[in-house]
């Protein structure tokens, strides 16, 4: 069989087969760069994950009781114990009677620790106060903080 290089039917044949070579290494590239993102972002959703089950997160909330009787919760919401969770007040009210818990040893996760409040006439509307931490990812983790008495 000789193969007739002017023949139309060869050229496009010729044609059709460079085309789908081409078609298909420029697909396959396409098809790896997605591969690799795809990679990236599960690897990085992996080392978040990580981190986060090192770090602990401290906030504190206001429960409001009877005649004048606030609570000051402090709680972990993170995934990691807190250690050493130290509670600075600034400019300290006068309506913090009870005695102060901190710092506090340990704050695992989902625990909390509560410091009342006794409100009076004259009692500020909120109270600004910094939560400082330590755990497993870094040491002296600190969150500002403003809660409303009233």
């Amino acid at each position: 069989m000789k193969i007739d290089l002017s023949d139309p039917s060869f050229i496009v044949a010729a044609m059709a087969l460079v085309g789908t070579i081409f078609t298909y290494f420029k697909h396959d590239k396409k098809i790896k760069a997605q591969e690799k993102l795809i990679n990236d972002y599960q690897l990085g959703k992996i080392e978040e994950e990580k981190i986060q089950k090192m770090q602990a997160e401290v906030r504190a909330s206001i429960i409001v009781g009877n005649k004048g009787l606030r609570t000051l919760r402090v709680y972990n919401k993170g995934k990691a114990s807190a250690k050493n969770v130290r509670l600075i007040l600034h400019d300290e009210p006068e309506c913090l009677y009870s005695l102060n818990p901190f710092p506090f040893p340990l704050l695992n996760e989902h625990e909390n620790v509560d410091l009342n409040i006794h409100l009076h006439m004259g009692s500020p509307d909120n109270i600004s106060f910094e939560l400082l931490w330590d755990d497993a990812f870094k040491m002296n983790n600190s969150h500002l903080q403003t809660v409303q008495l009233r």
